[in-house]
């Protein structure tokens, strides 16, 4: 995960809200003669919106210095013969102190409040883990500099200059080029995501501003109040008192409404970013060939992964022989103790034929991923102890979590769960946002 480890909040920062260029006085959406235009936007989202160019520049120039510190690291670990996790191993958590137990006590206390009942031995971990983030993070960065001043490092085409090719030299890290394709492949999911992201800000906004607008017209040409006119259309005609009711109602009143007013949006979603993402030889659930393969990059250890679990087991009764479930590891050992464990046990219930049943069991107890715990739980499946214990602890396991972890970062995955569909990468964990994914993909827009 060392691909993330300089300058990404602060590109996060910069982008969050971050939009395609837009003239100010240019007309997002119109009714019945009226425009709404970026003026008419939360001044967070509308001041996104205008500076979005500038901002862009910044971005591309700094994912390139992000870049090129990964390919620092990267020869400086080839040079002696190590990996980069154990380099940053050796030149930054290693040269971190932990902080003394004053000072974690201090904390604990301090937090009380929000802690509760929960004892300091046992979140002890976090809290020195919360405490070594500013030294840690400090000491990546004066490792940073120090390969940087050692190295040699040429400017080549302006990453921000259009109408580059794929062949272009846009950096030479130590005699090695970065191409225009290479940033490219290693940068384009996240500067979608900036972008998608704000798509979703500025279009829940116009709605919400379009919508009020429409009712406010609907209301005054019937002479009632809006609140009368909900009433009349949604409240009363509902019989089951259920949100899906509600929201078919909402839906129903929305659409009269907006073919009535001639209601126009004129801002378009990004086009979706999809890259090809490798099922490998990962374990799998569902049908054969299907339609929509959803890829998990998943963390035993990961409270989201857990809560996510449920929700793609019902998709995939849902959507039956269309969708394939394949589950690849992502342990995040630096927050997650017992994550690589964890996975590699799970390898090893895989040589069994019994992934997903062992994976159920640690999902639904994260706070006992010890070793017994690990061992018990095969026992409870009637796994074969000793071909267990043997597949867990072997370089085969550790190899093909390795693989995962190379194959995620190669993706952009940074945090889990990270789910694809068909090259897809969703963005909001919710139950829409995977059913609108698989539709998508079942029809072959992400195909």
């Amino acid at each position: 995960m060392y691909s993330k480890y300089f300058r990404t909040f602060l590109i996060i920062g910069l982008l969050s809200i971050a939009a395609a260029a837009q003239e100010s006085d240019a007309p997002l959406a119109t009714m019945s003669g009226q425009s709404f235009t970026v003026a008419d936007l939360p001044a967070d989202v509308a001041k996104a919106w205008r500076e979005l160019p500038s901002t862009l520049v910044i971005a591309r120039k700094d994912l390139l210095e992000l870049q090129i510190d990964n390919m620092l690291l990267l020869q400086e670990a080839n040079k002696r013969s190590i990996d980069v996790d154990a380099l940053l191993d050796i030149e930054v958590t290693k040269r971190v102190k932990d902080p003394d137990e004053k000072t974690v006590k201090a904390l604990y206390d301090e937090n009380k409040a929000s802690i509760g009942d929960t004892p300091l031995a046992e979140i002890r971990p976090q809290i020195v883990n919360y405490l070594r983030m500013e030294p840690e993070k400090k000491a990546r960065e004066d490792f940073s500099r120090k390969l940087r001043t050692s190295g040699k490092i040429e400017y080549g085409k302006n990453v921000n200059d259009e109408g580059l090719s794929l062949n272009d030299v846009i950096a030479t890290v130590n005699g090695e080029p970065i191409t225009f394709a290479m940033y490219k492949r290693k940068n384009a999911l996240p500067l979608y995501e900036y972008e998608a992201n704000v798509f979703d800000q500025l279009d829940s906004s116009l709605r919400m501003i379009v919508d009020a607008a429409v009712y406010q017209v609907e209301s005054q040409s019937l002479e009632i109040p809006v609140n009368q006119l909900i009433a009349r259309e949604i409240t009363s005609k509902m019989k089951d008192f259920t949100a899906d009711e509600q929201n078919r109602l909402e839906k129903t009143l929305k659409n009269k409404l907006y073919s009535k007013y001639r209601v126009k949006y004129f801002v378009t979603e990004p086009e979706p970013y999809v890259q090809e993402i490798s099922v490998d030889d990962d374990p799998s659930f569902g049908a054969a060939s299907p339609k929509a393969t959803v890829v998990v990059f998943a963390d035993f250890e990961c409270p989201a992964c857990a809560g996510v679990h449920p929700i793609l087991k019902q998709l995939l009764k849902k959507y039956g022989s269309q969708v394939r479930l394949v589950y690849r590891d992502f342990p995040l050992t630096k927050i997650h103790e017992n994550a690589l464990p964890a996975a590699r046990a799970a390898y090893a219930a895989s040589k069994q034929g019994k992934f997903f049943e062992f994976g159920e069991l640690l999902y639904d107890n994260q706070t006992e991923l010890d070793s017994a715990s690990l061992e018990k739980y095969a026992k409870q499946l009637g796994l074969d102890l000793q071909k267990f214990n043997a597949d867990r602890n072997s370089e085969e396991a550790l190899a093909e979590i390795k693989k995962d972890l190379a194959d995620g970062n190669e993706y952009g995955v940074t945090g889990t769960p990270s789910i694809f569909v068909n090259g897809y990468k969703i963005r909001t964990l919710s139950v829409q946002a995977f059913e609108q994914a698989i539709e998508r993909a079942i029809i072959g827009v992400y195909n």
